[in-house]
């Protein structure tokens, strides 16, 4: 599936990506963009697989929570 990106939806990614923890941040771009598999981001980082996959899942986790929040009416906030 070729699902093409608005420039508002990209905006809101970036912004959300930017606010991920440095490491959470390099290890998702490693993964999504570099498309390496969990082992060998671990191994270019120094760290564990295991760290390498709770990283990812925290920056998947976060940039969902920083998406939705940025788009979550005011009273929903509590």
């Amino acid at each position: 599936m070729d699902r093409r990106w608005s420039a508002e939806e990209l905006d809101r990614l970036e912004r959300a990506a930017l606010k991920l923890r440095p490491i959470e941040l390099e290890v998702l771009l490693l993964s999504a963009q570099d498309r390496l598999p969990n082992h060998q981001i671990a191994a270019r980082l120094g760290i564990t697989t295991e760290a390498a996959e709770r990283h990812l899942a925290d920056a998947l986790y976060h940039l969902n929570r920083n998406i939705d929040r940025e788009h979550r009416p005011w009273w929903r906030f509590w």
